[in-house]
């Protein structure tokens, strides 16, 4: 078996590896460094790309490389699970690792994504009647074919 070395590598220097969910005071940082764990001093002052991704969702971030360092928050609630952090700057990708990921673990606040929280804003009855404004329905009672999916609202109702 050979040894395989990366070409490029994270080093986690602030944060730690476990958040509760809706911290969004802990700040992460994390090293770039190349095939030799050596600093890339030509990335210093450009502009990376972070993305941490958890199965299909994918949160997108921008940060400043600073003394070879790029940190960054997490600054909106995210669902609890494994997330894998890659960060792209001045051409180079530096890949998630096992020593390069955050584990969001669940609040014991009930805490809601922003994406259900919009739902559980929506006003069905208002949004019924905006999509029945200007409709018409004919003499034997059915409604033309661009009529809403009334469940569809009724489902997101329940949520």
């Amino acid at each position: 078996m050979t040894n395989v070395l990366n070409s490029t590598n994270l080093e986690q220097v602030d944060g730690g590896f476990l958040v509760k969910q809706g911290d969004v005071a802990t700040t992460f940082a994390f090293s770039l460094l190349d095939e030799n764990r050596m600093s890339i001093p030509q990335l210093e002052g450009q502009e990376a790309s972070i993305t941490l991704t958890k199965d299909q969702e994918q949160i997108k971030k921008k940060a400043i490389v600073t003394n070879g360092t790029v940190a960054f928050n997490l600054d909106k609630i995210l669902p609890a699970g494994l997330y894998l952090i890659e960060i792209s700057v001045g051409g180079f990708i530096f890949p998630s690792d096992d020593s390069t990921q955050i584990r969001v673990t669940k609040s014991d606040k009930n805490l809601v994504t922003e994406e259900v929280h919009a739902l559980k804003e929506l006003d069905i009855a208002e949004e019924v009647k905006k999509q029945l404004a200007g409709r018409t329905v004919g003499s034997d009672g059915t409604v033309s074919q661009e009529f809403p999916d009334l469940l569809m609202y009724y489902n997101i109702g329940k949520v």
